[in-house]
């Protein structure tokens, strides 16, 4: 459903899509469940949120084949902020957007696409930019 909604162009709708899973969090569940009630206790397909997160939230994509440009394209929705690394074949990128700005720290290049702008095409290394 959320690569659907991604599809749509409404990848800012997941955040508040993906706090369906906080149930598991109030159980307890140090993994992800395969059924919100019952099941095994260890199934990927359940982990949805982790790949969408990082995909659609921070918008963390390879632009060219095997990540020797990423696309960083940022969508919120409904958060203040959000932090997070994410492997490439050439080490992690950081990704630090918030409501107002979005900085980030790449070993390769990086295309920013923030929304309502052109595409941005920025060499390695750390850079920030306004989102506002």
């Amino acid at each position: 459903m959320h690569d659907a909604v991604a599809a749509a162009g409404r990848a800012d709708l997941i955040p508040e899509l993906c706090r369906d899973w906080s149930d598991f969090l109030e159980r307890s569940e140090t993994t992800w469940p395969e059924m919100w009630r019952e099941g095994t206790h260890c199934l990927g397909w359940s982990s949805t949120p982790t790949r969408d997160l990082v995909q659609f939230v921070l918008g963390i994509t390879p632009a060219e084949p095997g990540f020797a440009v990423a696309r960083v394209a940022p969508r919120l929705g409904d958060l203040a902020w959000v932090r997070s690394r994410a492997p490439t074949p050439h080490g992690s990128l950081l990704v630090e957007p918030s409501c107002d700005r979005v900085s980030f720290e790449s070993p390769v290049p990086v295309l920013l696409d923030l929304a309502g702008r052109a595409p941005e095409r920025l060499p390695a290394g750390r850079h920030e930019r306004k989102t506002g």
